[in-house]
């Protein structure tokens, strides 16, 4: 079942993309820019960074997109760890971070809520930059030399 999952959902999208003649370079970076881009700790911006990218760097759309959206879980599970890790660097207290606490933290003073809370999503996004840089290179270098290894002879030959 994950097998086949896995097959119909990450295999053959990619299987399809080389067999359209992208390049492993622009396919691993696309892949590597959209699973990191991916995790980026603002929420709603990641399809609009990707596709900027994409634009600029000549990167396919579809395949930067659909590693953006597969991990996008991902994202969700890794703000508050990404938040905590920048209130670590930046040795400053966390503002609160419960419903009821968020709430009655706007009501008193709004504009400075807004304020202190863009604030940790800039350490949050300095935290996403130490952690994704190494983790961008090493995605890019592992599918590079994989997709490099197994051109686009060795794709054809599995998928007849």
């Amino acid at each position: 079942m994950i097998k086949r999952l896995f097959h119909d959902k990450i295999g053959q999208p990619i299987l399809n993309l080389l067999k359209q003649g992208i390049s492993p370079e622009k396919l691993s970076l696309s892949i590597a820019f959209g699973a990191v881009i991916g995790i980026l700790p603002i929420l709603g911006a990641t399809t609009l960074i990707c596709a900027a990218i994409a634009v600029v760097l000549r990167l396919n759309l579809p395949a930067i997109q659909l590693f953006n959206y597969l991990v996008y879980p991902l994202q969700i599970f890794l703000l508050i760890p990404f938040i905590n890790l920048g209130a670590f660097i930046f040795q400053v207290d966390l503002p609160p971070l419960t419903v009821q606490e968020l709430s009655a933290h706007f009501q008193q003073d709004f504009w400075g809520s807004i304020a202190s809370f863009f604030e940790t999503v800039l350490y949050a996004v300095v935290a996403w930059l130490l952690v994704c840089t190494p983790l961008f290179v090493g995605i890019y270098a592992i599918l590079f030399a994989a997709l490099k290894r197994f051109g686009p002879t060795a794709i054809n030959s599995l998928t007849k």
